[in-house]
């Protein structure tokens, strides 16, 4: 019914006759129909922040149970881009329907302070004002990072609040704060004491570029192009006693794809299973450094193919196990030093040559087996990629120019047998993007096997809750696969490893829990800064002589921690330090990549120290990704930034477009995504101002009508709503927001705007103002618009205290500071429904048709015919057919058909039918229950 233009109409058509605009209840508020949100947004983020929303939800929730999401610290650096905002709404969806289902949901923001990015952009400051780094004393350069990190917390503060974020922003955590620092100290001292923390050469991923190690965390996959090369080690004593035919010219053939580690090489490494061949060449092609008669060792599932690699031709003479070659000497390519065989597990037939190039400083993997056999992890390679002095062949020269210089060198010395070039996933740096090496240094390690570290670690994964589901697997086998966990970095931005070193023996064992917690108390006055203004002394009690040889001559360890133990360790330093807060939390909730960072860390950190999980549930979501599916770049100039969102459309769109995404897989977004969302956010914004203007002059105290008085109409969308207000409070505690905001929409959309609505607007409008049928409406529209509101507020609060302003009867306070309300419900009969619907669909097709074919203008104008109707359905939900169907006559039938009513349209309702009293002086068109209304 086009009621919303009847004033238009009447005051054309009916000029001369009676008035009834008058008589007519039309919609009416003050709740706008444009949001202008962008305007309206900041206006509500005073007035939250001069009434303290955030202490009175504290206050209000005081004595609920409790529910903990314990924030992960983002990087104070830069801006918040397009994943700061998924992440940090979707957390504020997790507290806010926390709180509304009744529990204490305290949130502290957080933020991580330390780390390189933060002393390469302070580098840069130096740079502008020409200052060298080596000119400016570490405490000059520490303050300045300080500094710069609390510009940058200030900058995001504002962007996350302006995200309608509510949280405890004047009070939030960061981990450069004295306290923090003290007690990550605490934390670091605790594996110190257990033994989980020790110091050795251990190769690790080592940036050349930033000149330091990296957590596994910080290293990226991406495509890189490596020489390819094979390479012979010819045999440095008799192997015949293996089987005869080896004797002459025997070698073994390695492949690598980092011919810049050859210099560093001590073994080759086979498999005890593997059955290798010993191949007398045949025939060698062009390769100018075979000859035939010489007799090359190689895994017998890959001869062929390196065969053809090298192009020669040869033939098997013998095979023989992999162990049959343990402790066999071979020499180095052109070094003058052995490279013995080692046997092991790690090597495989998934390509090469089934033997393998064994550098122990320079691979995980070789110095495992290496450590076995008692080899040296050897590293001739300095902190920025340049070869030590006195190394053969490549001294003083880059790691990244050392490939060429290894290839034409061994080519030279008749090593090498085949170069080309592959393109593969290799690790890179997180920060410079450049491709990492493995580097053997002296650095701190905790180690995963020392107090059964992982094996706890992998039981504390199965007692936890995992959204997805996914995640446990994804993280298990982390966990299982992962190396000790290096936590030193040679910079100078961060919390130092506070160990004392005995400087005769190198025991550590002088920093006993008593000397930890004197420095921690040191720091927590002054700050981590204070570990490097005072010598060991300072810090150890008068006296003191090292516990494994007496010595008293010590120095202080000068590494700082990786910046991952600092985030690590926030369920100690916050969630146990805070009161409002309890370890371990409810829930830790960040982006798929922390099951490698954040989540392991954390996990790592906790178990090693306290023997339980930091956490007792993880959600994860995927990366904003554009509507193509590929990663936001500015080179691709695909990123969209939030702000701008923010400008143009409003928070509240933002947080739609968060609210309506499947987080578990990555989250498409681009203009045309965001315009759709508007269209969505419109429909829902438009929905509860329809309710809101027809409960102009409604008070619930005094308006209220029992469920059981109300129509049937009224008691089957109660009965809607009801199952909403279960289905939206399920999904926000199983954290599915994408199926709140499809089942909020729908409803809108369908039950009500499609259907329900429609219906009452004749009775609402046009019918008596008390009368028991307007009534029930109006207090349906009240539980309406009530009910909604609430379920929409952790989802667009902004538009939800909006509305809640203009609810009639609302609380005075902060639509933030209610609960959810379940809805009364009551008995439908769901199957009869379903059978009116289907029905309904037809006739609607055969509307749409006659419309078309101008057989009628609208269908309160419109006689139907309708096969079927089981009149027991419309007594029972007391409506005519007429009424269920917003026509003017409905008759039964052998078909649906569709034509012109019989009658006189009533000039105030528009139904067509036989006016009451076609006589009367005035009224003499109105329909029977219109000439009621207006002749009273």
């Amino acid at each position: 019914m086009m009621i919303w233009s009847m004033t238009v109409a009447n005051d054309t058509a009916q000029s001369d006759k009676f008035d009834y605009r008058p008589t007519v209840f039309l919609p009416k508020t003050d709740f706008p129909m444009r949001a202008g949100l962008p305007q309206s947004e900041p206006k509500r983020l005073a007035i939250w922040a001069e009434q303290d929303i955030y202490g009175q939800l504290r206050e209000a929730r005081k004595d609920a149970p409790k529910f903990i999401l314990h924030d992960g610290p983002p990087y104070a650096n830069g801006s918040i881009h397009i994943g700061h905002a998924l992440n940090k709404v979707l957390k504020d969806i997790v507290i806010r329907s926390r709180s509304m289902l009744g529990f204490d949901a305290p949130y502290v923001p957080g933020w991580d302070c330390h780390g390189l990015p933060i002393e390469l952009k302070v580098e840069e400051q130096f740079k502008k004002k020409k200052q060298k780094k080596e000119d400016i004393s570490d405490a000059e350069f520490r303050s300045a990072c300080r500094d710069y990190a609390k510009g940058q917390i200030d900058v995001q503060r504002e962007e996350f609040k302006r995200l309608g974020v509510i949280g405890d922003w004047d009070h939030p955590y960061v981990t450069m704060d004295y306290r923090f620092e003290a007690n990550t100290v605490r934390e670091i001292g605790r594996f110190l004491e257990n033994g989980g923390l020790f110091k050795g050469a251990k190769p690790v991923h080592w940036c050349v570029s930033c000149a330091t190690a990296l957590a596994e965390a910080e290293v990226e996959y991406e495509d890189h192009t490596s020489h390819s090369i094979y390479v012979k080690f010819a045999a440095g004593e008799d192997l015949s006693d293996i089987d005869a035919a080896l004797s002459g010219d025997v070698s073994i053939v390695i492949w690598t794809t980092t011919p810049w580690t050859i210099p560093a090489n001590l073994a080759v490494s086979v498999g005890p299973a593997i059955e290798y061949s010993a191949v007398r060449i045949t025939d060698s092609g062009d390769n100018t450094n075979l000859k035939a008669g010489e007799i090359l060792i190689l895994a017998e599932d890959l001869r062929a193919g390196v065969l053809s690699a090298i192009g020669a031709e040869g033939e098997v003479i013998a095979r023989f196990n992999g162990g049959k070659l343990d402790r066999r000497r071979f020499r180095h390519p052109y070094l003058e030093q052995d490279a013995p065989v080692l046997v092991g597990g790690h090597v495989t037939l998934e390509a090469g040559t089934g033997a393998v190039h064994t550098a122990p400083g320079h691979g995980q993997e070789d110095y495992e087996i290496g450590l076995k056999y008692g080899l040296p992890a050897f590293n001739p390679v300095g902190s920025t990629g340049l070869f030590d002095a006195g190394t053969p062949v490549v001294e003083g020269r880059h790691v990244y120019q050392a490939n060429a210089i290894m290839v034409e060198h061994l080519l030279s010395c008749g090593a090498l047998l085949e170069t080309s070039e592959i393109k593969h996933s290799y690790p890179h740096c997180w920060r410079c993007h450049k491709p990492l090496i493995f580097r053997a240094t002296p650095q701190w390690f905790i180690s995963m096997e020392t107090n059964n570290l992982r094996d706890k670690a992998l039981a504390a994964i199965s007692e936890t809750t995992w959204t997805p589901e996914w995640g446990e697997n994804r993280i298990r086998a982390m966990v299982e696969q992962r190396p000790d966990w290096c936590v030193s970095r040679q910079r100078n931005w961060g919390v130092p490893i506070t160990a004392i070193r005995c400087e005769a023996c190198g025991s550590h064992k002088v920093t006993t829990p008593a000397v930890v917690e004197g420095i921690a108390k040191a720091v927590e006055l002054g700050g981590a800064d204070i570990w490097f203004a005072h010598d060991a002394a300072h810090f150890l009690p008068d006296g003191a002589t090292c516990p494994d040889c007496g010595g008293n001559a010590f120095a202080r360890e000068t590494d700082i921690l990786d910046v991952w133990f600092d985030s690590g360790s926030t369920h100690a330093c916050v969630l146990e330090q805070r009161e409002e807060l309890t370890s371990p939390a409810d829930l830790y909730l960040e982006g798929s990549d922390q099951h490698r960072g954040w989540f392991q860390s954390s996990l790592l950190e906790s178990v090693g120290t306290r023997g339980r999980a930091p956490f007792k549930g993880v959600l994860t979501h995927g990366f904003v990704v554009d509507k193509n599916g590929n990663k936001m770049s500015k080179s691709k100039g695909n990123v969209i930034a939030p702000q701008k969102i923010i400008q143009q459309m409003g928070a509240d769109i933002l947080r739609l477009w968060i609210a309506s995404s499947d987080y578990s897989a990555d989250i498409r977004i681009s203009d045309d995504i965001i315009k759709q969302l508007s269209e969505a956010y419109r429909r829902i914004r438009n929905t509860i101002r329809f309710l809101l203007g027809n409960l102009d002059g409604f008070d619930p105290a005094h308006d209220a009508v029992t469920l059981s008085e109300r129509t049937p109409l009224d008691q089957w969308v109660v009965h809607r709503l009801s199952r909403l207000e279960r289905h939206v409070h399920a999904c926000n505690e199983s954290y599915q927001f994408h199926r709140i905001h499809q089942e909020i929409h729908n409803f809108c959309s369908v039950d009500l705007g499609g259907f329900y609505l429609d219906m009452i607007k004749d009775r609402l409008y046009c019918d008596g103002a008390d009368s028991v049928r307007r009534r029930s409406a109006r207090a349906t529209l009240y539980d309406l618009a009530d009910t909604l509101t609430r379920l929409i507020a952790p989802l667009l609060p902004f538009t939800a205290e909006e509305a809640w302003d203009y609810l009639p009867g609302s609380d005075e306070k902060s639509i933030h500071l209610q609960s959810f309300k379940p809805v009364a419900d009551s008995s439908i009969d769901d199957a009869a429904w379903d059978r009116f619907f289907a029905i309904r669909e037809q006739v609607h097709t055969a509307f749409d048709l006659a419309k078309k074919d101008k057989v009628v203008g609208s269908s309160v104008a419109a006689a139907i015919t309708v096969p079927g109707l089981d009149d027991a359905f419309a007594e029972s939900v007391g409506e005519s057919w007429e009424q269920l169907f917003i026509v003017a006559k409905v008759e039964a039938g052998d078909a649906i058909t569709v034509r012109a009513a019989e009658g006189i349209k009533c000039p105030r309702c528009w139904n067509v039918g036989t006016p009451a009293d076609p006589a009367h002086a005035v009224h003499n068109e109105l329909c029977p229950r219109c000439f009621e209304v207006v002749a009273d």
